[in-house]
């Protein structure tokens, strides 16, 4: 593994946003920790990269991810928080027939961005990372925007709404040590929900956005949208 300072946490570690956005950090010369549920089935080889286990539902998983990697990579001054899930009420036309339980877990995904942040503060004030980015990017949609979302989707607008209340008032509270938080959403050309067949295709899109977020050299809308050849969609500007 190299012997950089540069540091990135990837939360939700899959194979496809999560791996495309690894490698491309790798090659920018990034040690890379890849944090998820099952390290084993992420694929990424163990010598290119850093895998620890962890449950973003719970507050304890996250605050020791981080102690692991700090120790063994160092701190870390870049966070993509690529963790979601999706829990359909037993009667998918409505949104009460979804137990408390399942609210709950569901709600603990989108708060353990802000605990993920939290962690990541020392490591974004460390002197190592005097001159270099220190960034927090969470993988979005557009759930959060409208009032109204699908019972179905209603587990997964929770967790985005969270995240972008948390994000929106970062933003303000570390602009002077010019720490950035982003919510990168992939939109469709007409800035609405891009179809399965333009996701499965967003991968490298999605590693190229976040990475001209990370070299922003100052903080930029932090609702960042775009689209699948990684144009920014006008809402942005």
């Amino acid at each position: 593994m190299s012997s950089s300072k540069l540091v990135a946490f990837i939360l939700g570690a899959g194979t496809h946003v999560g791996a495309a956005v690894a490698a491309n950090l790798r090659a920018k010369g990034y040690k890379v920790a890849l944090g998820s549920r099952n390290p084993a089935q992420v694929g990424a080889d163990s010598e290119d990269y850093f895998h620890v286990k962890v449950d973003v539902s719970k507050r304890e998983d996250i605050e020791a991810a981080f102690d692991t990697i700090v120790n063994k990579l160092g701190p870390v001054n870049v966070v993509v928080y690529n963790a979601a899930s999706l829990d359909v009420p037993p009667t998918p036309t409505e949104v009460l027939s979804l137990s408390a339980e399942k609210y709950y877990e569901s709600a603990a995904v989108g708060l353990g961005a802000f605990t993920a942040a939290q962690k990541a503060l020392s490591g974004f004030r460390a002197v190592v990372h005097r001159d270099h980015p220190k960034v927090f990017i969470a993988t979005g949609n557009g759930l959060p925007f409208n009032q109204f979302a699908p019972s179905q989707y209603f587990t997964l607008g929770i967790q985005k709404a969270l995240e972008t209340r948390f994000i929106a008032t970062a933003v303000k509270s570390y602009e002077a040590e010019n720490i950035q938080f982003y919510f990168a959403t992939l939109v469709s050309t007409e800035g609405g929900v891009p179809g399965p067949e333009v996701f499965a295709k967003s991968a490298q899109t999605h590693a190229q956005v976040y990475w001209e977020l990370i070299s922003n050299k100052k903080q930029a809308n932090w609702d960042h949208r775009f689209t699948i050849d990684g144009a920014t969609y006008p809402h942005s500007n």
